[in-house]
């Protein structure tokens, strides 16, 4: 009973955490995304000319989340705003299920899950937002999951069933490639990591075929998607523009990112690392008994875990993916060491009731039921980005904006008839154009607009703004809302 209770303070927890980071969204990529969603649902082309720029790339627009997008199309053409807010829940919320599960089933306790998610969350927050790349890590953990089944539960062998696992892992690879470019490279590795969870598990030559079978299929379905092959061309491109422009692409070693990311760098690889000496150490149970199946599974999970944080190293991106792939190894590990711990003897009897379940179950219960109505304040008109809704009234229609590639993101849903200059779009516009915009708002005092805009969004610490090249033609600032100020020609 006090289980079952465990893993609802968890559930609490979870939606809190949830409804804070979707009912405010600090990034602003759901908004076009939305954008694309709603143009496709009236029967635009998937791959087209980008039409809501007039910046001087002339790109092709090739959506990078085709089947996200136009779910948060449909949330937005359903609720509103709070729509897109509600799509981004659910997206972060199937994560957070399906790793408390996979957890389960490597052994972990609610407590320390509860404690594993808490240090996810501090760890990777920015990654723990409404987007694409959260569903494809629930695909990930959800795939070897099932590996874990195909290795461990009865099974009748029997060609029927090679058949249907090889079409479900056939159409999961065809979902999950329509659901976000990356899952190209998720599911190349997961080919290699079924068959090897197999192996590790000790199961039958017919299962480890099957997972081998499972593998291919699900590589093979990812090449379904929509842009087949030529899925690889578009993730270099996506990979060369964003490549010192866009801080999830930065190095930890970035000046300025240092401060806040080299600890996660360290903390990550120093946790992964643990766990695989441990792992390398200590082989439980037999070979094809429900033990060395669930160690199968966490040397599988630390390993993919490991090679991200090390990939970490050069883009921040995957700090994000080492940490929600970890979170069911943390809990599982957590849980394992807590009883030792309390056992040992040398410890104060004060600190060794501490690491009882008794002892925190009141703390987080009550910290859950104070943070579920402060998350319920938070998501009063959910999905707003407040700054740039109350200022879009202002623009004047059809103008030509410059802005931060944040903003434009925003005003391109809330404003569709105004074209920006560049948005978050890296493979439209190239890095050049990313750089260009950075230089222009580096120097608050006076800022140089690209020739041709008719109104410009710029932080509120502006002082001046001009066409560039023509200093003495004088902009005026119209109006202010929440750090944002709008200039127009005088």
């Amino acid at each position: 009973m006090r289980s079952r209770w465990d893993w609802i303070v968890l559930g609490g927890w979870v939606t809190a955490l949830v409804v804070f980071r979707a009912a405010r969204m600090t990034e602003r990529d759901p908004y076009w995304q939305a954008r694309d969603g709603i143009e496709r649902l009236s029967g635009t082309s998937l791959i087209r000319a980008d039409s809501w720029s007039w910046g001087p790339a002339d790109g092709i627009f090739r959506p990078t989340s085709p089947l996200w997008n136009t779910m948060l199309g449909l949330g937005h053409e359903s609720l509103g705003l709070a729509g897109i807010a509600l799509v981004g829940a659910l997206g972060m919320l199937g994560y957070f299920v399906v790793a408390a599960i996979t957890a389960r089933r490597l052994g972990a306790r609610p407590l320390p899950t509860l404690a594993a998610t808490v240090l996810v969350a501090v760890l990777a927050l920015p990654m723990v937002s409404p987007r694409a790349t959260i569903v494809v890590q629930t695909l990930l953990l959800a795939t070897l999951a099932l590996g874990h089944a195909l290795a461990t539960r009865p099974l009748p062998r029997r060609w029927s069933t090679y058949a249907a696992v090889t079409f479900a892992a056939a159409v999961l690879g065809m979902l999950g490639a329509w659901l976000h470019v990356s899952w190209a490279v998720t599911a190349l590795g997961l080919a290699g990591a079924l068959p090897l969870l197999a192996l590790l598990a000790g199961a039958a030559r017919w299962r480890t075929a099957l997972a081998a079978i499972v593998g291919v299929a699900l590589a093979v379905g990812s090449l379904l998607g929509p842009y087949g092959w030529s899925v690889w061309r578009l993730l270099l491109d996506v990979s060369s523009a964003s490549d010192g422009q866009i801080i999830e692409w930065l190095s930890p070693f970035t000046a300025g990112l240092r401060s806040r990311w080299l600890p996660v760098v360290l903390v990550l690889l120093m946790l992964a690392v643990v766990s695989t000496v441990r792992l390398a150490r200590y082989r439980d149970g037999t070979p094809g008994s429900r033990e060395r199946s669930r160690w199968a599974l966490e040397v599988v999970l630390t390993a993919i875990g490991l090679v991200s944080a090390v990939a970490g190293l050069v883009a921040i991106r995957f700090l994000g993916v080492a940490a929600l792939t970890l979170l069911p190894v943390f809990a599982s590990r957590l849980s394992a060491a807590t009883p030792g711990w309390r056992a040992n003897p040398a410890r104060s009897e004060a600190l060794r009731a501490r690491l009882r379940a008794a002892y925190w179950r009141p703390i987080v219960t009550a910290v859950a039921v104070l943070l579920l109505p402060i998350a319920l304040l938070r998501s009063v008109d959910p999905g707003t980005p407040l700054a740039e809704a109350e200022i879009a009234p202002s623009l004047p229609r059809d103008c030509l904006l410059f802005t931060d590639p944040d903003t434009a993101g925003a005003m391109l849903l809330l404003r569709p008839d105004v074209k920006v200059w560049i948005d978050m779009r890296t493979e439209v516009h190239g890095s050049q154009a990313y750089a260009d915009t950075r230089r222009r708002l580096t120097n608050l005092r006076a800022v140089p607009l690209p020739r041709g805009t008719t109104c410009a969004l710029l932080p509120a610490s502006v002082a001046s703004a001009h066409i560039d090249g023509d200093p003495a033609a004088a902009w005026s600032r119209l109006t202010a809302a929440s750090g944002l100020s709008l200039w127009v020609p005088a």
